[in-house]
């Protein structure tokens, strides 16, 4: 008899080896900037056909969102929090609704922000047993997204969905190897 049947768990159960970020599911544990992180959701986008995930991230009373795509075959990680659509210094939410498309320029917390790119695209909650291309389900959610960078490297996202939903995200791009020690909550 095997140590695994003792301990309930089967090798088919657990992956050897390190994880990664792409495996992480809700409930798995990562390091960054000195803090423990735990996944508490997972999130998928599809940008027109470019495939996102994001994971929501707490830690004490932060919340943080990780997103990671691919770009060219290269691999684009932002990490950031949320941040009230009132918090910009112009009207961005007034501008969209108005003109259907925000001000080139945005100011938020005395920095400003360039506008480099929007999208549309389609929101999905990733279960554990869900495949990334699973089909549409009444959870899906529609939106229109617009990226804005600054000089020193922080990026805002500020997303629409539906008529008059606004949600805005600020933070910067990270790296992968600055997440480390990634643990299911079963092996932490």
């Amino acid at each position: 008899m095997g140590i695994s049947k003792w301990f309930g768990r089967s090798k088919e159960e657990e992956p050897i080896g390190e994880y990664t970020l792409v495996m992480m599911q809700p409930g798995f544990l990562v390091d960054y900037d000195l803090k423990t992180w735990q996944v508490t959701e997972k999130k998928l986008y599809d940008y027109e056909g470019d495939e996102a995930t994001e994971w929501e991230l707490h830690a004490e009373s932060e919340v943080r969102f990780l997103e990671r795509s691919e770009d060219d075959g290269r691999v684009v990680l932002s990490l950031t929090h949320s941040v009230s659509i009132r918090d910009f210094d112009e009207d961005v939410m007034g501008a969209i609704l108005e003109e259907e498309d925000p001000p080139e320029t945005v100011h938020l917390a005395g920095r400003a922000f360039a506008a480099t790119e929007s999208s549309t695209g389609v929101q999905r909650v990733a279960d554990e047993g869900t495949q990334d291309d699973e089909t549409a389900t009444e959870k899906d959610r529609n939106f229109v997204s617009w990226t804005y960078e600054s000089e020193d490297g922080h990026v805002v996202f500020v997303l629409r969905w539906g008529d008059r939903d606004f949600s805005a995200y600020e933070g910067e791009y990270v790296e992968e190897y600055q997440f480390r020690d990634i643990l299911p909550a079963t092996l932490a």
